[in-house]
């Protein structure tokens, strides 16, 4: 598995003359802030340093998008039956689907599973769970279907320590992650071992997803963006940066996985394994066109829970993989990419500091920044970016124009409130330890005060920019775009209400 840099070079490329262009306002406004002392000089540095950092993942955004659907049709996929060509059988490896559960229990999901066209295949149950009514419900189905259940009595290492736990003692060749909302085809398994035999130093082949079984408005509105985020990011990252285990729906190989130490006991175990895996020689495929199911958050509720989950394992990622990405044996590109998409998430809490800086921090020493009008084009282009990948993707008729916009405007809202669950989050995990937060599978009907008793951290987030902007620059319309989507938490809250 070759990967090319030629996507990071046009990246930076387009980023650095960018910042060429904009390089003499920028340092305009350093200098004209050098006579109003050494904090405000610091302070309008580490504004600009912002922008620059903020254009470049945008930056990669667009070009990400652009590179895929301009290459989509030229993209490789492994000819069918291309491992019974270089192996003479299909059935001669033994694989295990490991089904890991915590409280979350999804007996249609699992059934629909089982039904593989790979003959040599088990099915395994990794149950966490604490409650009995879940644990009953577990035993009576793999009493039903013939299926091992296996608990542990040590749950120290969240999913990592689960899968472990028997993964490293189990007898198969490869092995299937399921979480409790997967269903998986019925060739999931024999077309993954055709990417195996194509990309022969593959050691983890990842599937890709559309969310399906969507019952009620929040899901059926935010889940194409599933279906549109997953074969253009993860496409041109497996040709052109770096490609992670996406936690389920993959198949690996036995080798790998003992190669790279099982899984670590952090939150985000299939990233940090990936790059142990990656480190010892072996390389993530993605199969597009092996086509698995997942279910999108049942409410803003299970959504922010998962966010503070994917927010958290990546601060604990950074304080604990960085010095091992920079020594490792990757390319310069792949380094690059983990860091762009990988740091990013955490990192947009720090979206409050350049907040801090500008609306309260500058207007109390009475300076302001000044850069020409003209800057705000690529900042606002920007800053909208991330949406350009749905807009090609459903623009030619996959979803009614007056849907996508109304589906645009909601990811704006919803999106644009993760600010508050972002900052809490990273703060929680830099100063404290990471915890694995399992997503709400079920949802309660929620009332309107439940809604804004479970959204007064974000409420209370929108107004305190309102004012403290108000008051430090006599105006909101700087903080409006941050303010507007945490203020509009109590409507997300409800969507879910209607069926």
């Amino acid at each position: 598995m070759k990967k090319s840099a030629s996507l990071y070079v046009i990246i930076i490329a387009c980023w650095l003359g960018l910042i060429a262009v904009a390089f003499t306002p920028f340092l305009e406004a350093v200098q004209n802030s050098e006579n109003h002392g050494t904090v405000t000089m610091t302070l309008v540095i580490m504004s600009t340093l912002f922008i620059a950092y903020f254009w470049l993942n945008g930056t990669k955004d667009l070009i990400y998008t652009f590179y895929y659907f301009l290459k989509r049709k030229r993209f490789p996929l492994p000819p069918e039956g291309e491992w019974r060509v270089k192996n003479g059988s299909t059935a001669d490896k033994e694989i295990v689907a490991v089904y890991c559960t915590f409280n979350d229990f999804n007996r249609s999901s699992l059934e629909a599973c089982l039904y593989q066209d790979y003959p040599n295949v088990s099915f395994v149950i990794l149950d966490d769970s604490t409650q009995k009514s879940y644990m009953d419900d577990i035993d009576a189905f793999a009493l039903e279907k013939g299926i091992e259940v296996v608990r542990r009595t040590d749950k120290s290492g969240f999913k990592a320590g689960n899968l472990n736990n028997y993964l490293k003692h189990g007898e198969y060749d490869f092995f299937i992650i399921l979480d409790s909302d997967e269903v998986i085809p019925s060739n999931f398994i024999t077309r993954s071992l055709d990417y195996f035999a194509f990309y022969p130093n593959a050691g983890i082949v990842q599937a890709n997803h559309v969310a399906t079984r969507n019952r009620n408005k929040f899901m059926r509105l935010f889940s194409i963006g599933v279906d549109s985020h997953w074969p253009t990011y993860q496409t041109v990252k497996h040709h052109n940066g770096f490609l992670s285990l996406l936690g389920h729906g993959a198949l690996i190989s036995k080798e790998c996985y003992m190669a790279a130490g099982g899984f670590p006991h952090l939150v985000a175990e299939d990233l940090c394994m990936s790059i142990e895996a990656r480190n010892k020689g072996y390389f993530v495929a993605f199969a597009q066109d092996i086509i698995c199911e997942e279910e999108y958050p049942i409410s803003y509720q299970a959504f922010k829970k998962r966010h503070s989950k994917w927010t958290q394992g990546n601060m604990e990622f950074i304080k604990k993989y960085t010095w091992r990405i920079i020594r490792s044996k990757m390319t310069w590109f792949e380094k690059l990419d983990i860091i762009l998409f990988t740091y990013s998430l955490p990192l947009s809490a720090f979206f409050a500091l350049y907040i801090i800086i500008n609306v309260i921090l500058l207007p109390s020493l009475h300076y302001t920044v000044t850069y020409p009008i003209w800057l705000l084009a690529p900042t606002v282009m920007f800053l909208f970016a991330p949406m350009l990948n749905d807009i090609i993707f459903y623009g030619g008729g996959k979803v009614r124009p007056h849907r996508l916009v109304w589906y645009l405007l909601h990811t704006v809202l919803l999106y644009g409130s993760m600010l508050f669950i972002s900052l809490r989050a990273s703060i929680k995990s830099t100063f404290g330890k990471s915890i694995f937060v399992v997503t709400p599978k079920e949802h309660d009907f929620i009332t309107k005060k439940d809604a804004f008793i479970a959204s007064r951290g974000e409420l209370l987030f929108g107004v305190t920019i309102l004012a403290v902007a108000y008051i430090f620059n006599h105006t909101i319309i700087s903080t409006i775009v941050i303010a507007v989507p945490a203020l509009f938490s109590v409507y997300l809250a409800r969507m879910a209400n209607t069926a």
